[in-house]
């Protein structure tokens, strides 16, 4: 796999448009302001854009948090992804910019996360990071009227009408759609569904036609000085900190019950129903199992466990959902 492969620059827009008319339409480099993290994915994706003759200043997200009564980062390697990152730009001469985001990350998402965990739900931080910080606290802080797109190491793809049209970018016509990218297994749409029009009207994912092992072979053959480094996994906020951990530090302990669903035996107690999520199987500590979670009392911290999860019996007619994001001309689906 090498650049003369059409598939590897098939997301990174060789074409740019001067205007509003399709007609001026002219080969001309884009600036992109690209998210680097220190990880192979991102940088791959800065030299895939380099290659292909773009424009590119990379940005170093900081959205670690600090507390008052304990520095949780002390243990984080953000050090080592902020050098590996300048290492990443400076083989290209590439200009590298720290934005300071802590802040933000702290009101958009930790602490939103921290509120759902208090209401029994189990909140998606990747997910809000996406849309509230990359694409969102991002774009405040940056003056877009400098880049032509903000590109990541991210696997999806975005299909683009024929021009971009600056106004009336909510309509289906001129809609940017957001699609699975070509490794069914890495593709992260998901975690980029909340992004909306204005958001998307802007990104580019310069990985969308590859899969990880492909990346890893381009990371490779460009030398980069992060190739072996493993991916980064959790929560990206809590570097080593363990979930559980953070989630006793912010909403605290309390011993309730733990309850089997069917006979409303008590088996056991368990430190705060804020602790479990649906369909849970791990850290229930019971014998006799696999046990799972099945249901949660927030009234009464009460928490429902059954070892027949998968019966007929559980299946379901009917269940609530919410917060949708219709990224493309979509409404409300009414029965």
């Amino acid at each position: 796999l090498d650049l003369n492969d059409p598939r590897v620059l098939a997301c990174c827009e060789p074409l740019s448009a001067s205007g509003n008319s399709q007609q001026q339409l002219q080969q001309r480099p884009l600036r992109v302001a690209v998210l680097l993290s220190g990880g192979v994915d991102s940088s791959v994706a800065l030299r895939l854009l380099h290659a292909a003759g773009h424009e590119c200043e990379a940005f170093y997200l900081k959205i670690w948090f600090q507390e008052d009564f304990e520095n949780f980062w002390s243990q984080c390697p953000w050090e080592d992804d902020l050098a590996m990152a300048q290492a990443v730009c400076d083989e290209i001469s590439v200009p590298l910019r720290i934005v300071h985001l802590t802040d933000a990350y702290w009101q958009r998402v930790v602490s939103h996360c921290v509120a759902e965990i208090r209401n029994g739900r189990t909140p998606n931080p990747d997910m809000l990071c996406n849309s509230r910080i990359k694409f969102g606290a991002f774009y405040d802080h940056i003056d877009l009227s400098h880049f032509d797109r903000v590109a990541s190491g991210h696997y999806a793809r975005v299909i683009r009408p024929l021009a971009d049209h600056s106004q009336d970018i909510q309509g289906t016509s001129s809609a940017v759609q957001l699609v699975l990218s070509a490794d069914e297994v890495k593709d992260q749409t998901y975690f980029l569904s909340h992004l909306s029009q204005q958001q998307l009207f802007r990104v580019m994912f310069p990985l969308g036609s590859l899969t990880k092992s492909e990346v890893r072979q381009l990371a490779a053959s460009f030398n980069l000085p992060n190739q072996s480094r493993k991916d980064s996994q959790g929560i990206c906020f809590l570097g080593k900190v363990k979930f559980p951990e953070f989630v006793a530090r912010h909403v605290g302990e309390q011993e309730g019950l733990l309850v089997e669903a069917e006979s409303g035996v008590a088996l056991g107690t368990h430190r705060g129903f804020w602790f479990f999520t649906i369909g849970q199987r791990q850290g229930i500590k019971l014998s006799g199992g696999p046990w799972y979670v099945v249901a949660k009392d927030t009234a009464t911290n009460t928490v429902f466990v059954s070892r027949n999860y998968h019966s007929p019996n559980k299946s379901r007619r009917q269940f609530w959902v919410g917060g949708f994001s219709w990224t493309v001309g979509g409404s409300a689906i009414r029965p």
